[in-house]
C-alpha cells in the first residue's frame, strides 16, 4: 500500500515553465534627415517588457495532489521534493520544500547546461510519491 499511496496527479502535472536568459545590448541611434532643420519627433517609448525569468534559473510549477492512488483523500501532505540533474536518469540533487501550500519554486544559480527536473510529494509520515515525469530546461 505504501508503494501506491502517492501515484496521482502530480506525475502528470509538473510543468517546467522554464525560460532562458538573454541580454539585449542593441544600441539605438537617431539621425536627422538631410535638408531638415529640426530633428525628427522622438519615437514612441518601447512597451513595458513582460516579466522576465531570473538569469540561470528554472521556475517549476505544479498542482498539489488531493487523493491517493486508491482514491482516498490525501490528508497528510507535508511537502515536496524537487529532484534535478544534468541527465533525466541522474537527478542527483534534491531540494526539499516543507510547506504543502507551495506550488511554485525557482531553482537559482544553475551553471550553463541542460537540466532535468521531477517533483515528488511526501506525507507527514515521510512516505514519498513516485517522481513526476521529468521536465527539461536549457540554461545558457
Amino acid at each position: 500500500m505504501h508503494e501506491n499511496i502517492y501515484r496521482w496527479v502530480l506525475a502528470a502535472i509538473l510543468v517546467a515553465m522554464l525560460s532562458g536568459c538573454g541580454d539585449d545590448d542593441e544600441e539605438k541611434t537617431a539621425s536627422i534627415p538631410a535638408g531638415s532643420s529640426s530633428p525628427p519627433p522622438a519615437p514612441a517609448p518601447d512597451p513595458a517588457p513582460p516579466p522576465t525569468a531570473q538569469a540561470r534559473a528554472a521556475t517549476l510549477e505544479w498542482t498539489a495532489p488531493t487523493t491517493q492512488t486508491n482514491g482516498a483523500t490525501l490528508a497528510d501532505l507535508a511537502g515536496y521534493r524537487i529532484h534535478y540533474g544534468l541527465a533525466a536518469n541522474a537527478l542527483n540533487q534534491t531540494i526539499e520544500i516543507k510547506n504543502p501550500s507551495v506550488s511554485t519554486y525557482v531553482v537559482e544559480g544553475l551553471a550553463p547546461g541542460t537540466y532535468y527536473f521531477a517533483i515528488t510529494a511526501f506525507s507527514s509520515r515521510n512516505l514519498e510519491s513516485e517522481r513526476s515525469n521529468a521536465g527539461m530546461k536549457q540554461i545558457l
